[in-house]
Parts: structure tokens; C-alpha cells; sequence
């Protein structure tokens, strides 16, 4: 068996509330899905292969496909894209395009974390959305 890492996620609904007691699979790229339940905070605790650079996750009617390694810099339309998709301001595609959906996501965290609301990705944005995210 090769070794494990732990992948670690505070999930939260658009309402900021925890998604608590949530089902969820993650699909590894080697084609083997993991399943287990979020627990009261949203919090999921799972154990991946080392290396594992993308996996898919199906929670709450949705797949998010998570980057668990080189996570773009939070400065960068892709690494806003990544970071808004992980905090549920749902972005969709990441493809470095600041478009509708994108702006939309910036536009609401920007509202709920208290920022200028311009849809733009400024220093204060990126700097909030790294920390809110935790990397």
C-alpha cells in the first residue's frame, strides 16, 4: 500500500452555515472512491495516496474537482477560481477567465468579508481570500 496524506475541508453551505452530517465521495484518479459523512462543523477527514495532485468531490448534489497540490498563488484568476470554488462561491470551470460566474464570486465574498465590491481581484481581496482559505 503507498502512503497516505490526510486531506482536511471545512465545507459551509452559501449561507456560511457548516454542512453538517453531509454524504460525500471522493473519486481518486486511480478510479477508487473513498465515502464517508461530514461531521457536525462540516469538517471532512479523509486519508489520500501521497501525490495525489486532483481528486473529484460529490457532496450536496455537487462534484468539485479539488487541486491538493500546487494550488495556484491567491493573486491569480485561477487561484481565486480554486479558492472560491473550496469556500462555496461556486465559480464553476477553473479555466483563468475572469467571467460572468467568476466575478459574481468575487463580487459576493467581497460582500460578506466586508471589502470594496468591485468584482475585481485587488490586493485586499486576494490577501482575504488566502486567509479565509487558509493557503
Amino acid at each position: 500500500m503507498s502512503s497516505e496524506r490526510w486531506l482536511n475541508l471545512e465545507l459551509r453551505d452559501s449561507t456560511g452555515a457548516p454542512m453538517s452530517s453531509r454524504g460525500y465521495a471522493l473519486a481518486l484518479p486511480d478510479g477508487t472512491r473513498r465515502e464517508g459523512t461530514l461531521d457536525a462543523d462540516g469538517r471532512l477527514h479523509a486519508s489520500v495516496p501521497a501525490g495525489t495532485e486532483r481528486l473529484l468531490l460529490y457532496v450536496a448534489e455537487r462534484c468539485l474537482e479539488l487541486h491538493v497540490e500546487g494550488l495556484p498563488a491567491a493573486d491569480t484568476v485561477e487561484g481565486v477560481q480554486e479558492r472560491l470554488n473550496h469556500l462555496n462561491y461556486f465559480v464553476g470551470k477553473v479555466d483563468g477567465e475572469l467571467g460572468r460566474f467568476t466575478r459574481t464570486a468575487v463580487e459576493r465574498f467581497q460582500r460578506d468579508h466586508g471589502l470594496s465590491v468591485t468584482g475585481e481581484v485587488d490586493d485586499a481581496t486576494a490577501k482575504r481570500l488566502q486567509r479565509e482559505h487558509g493557503a
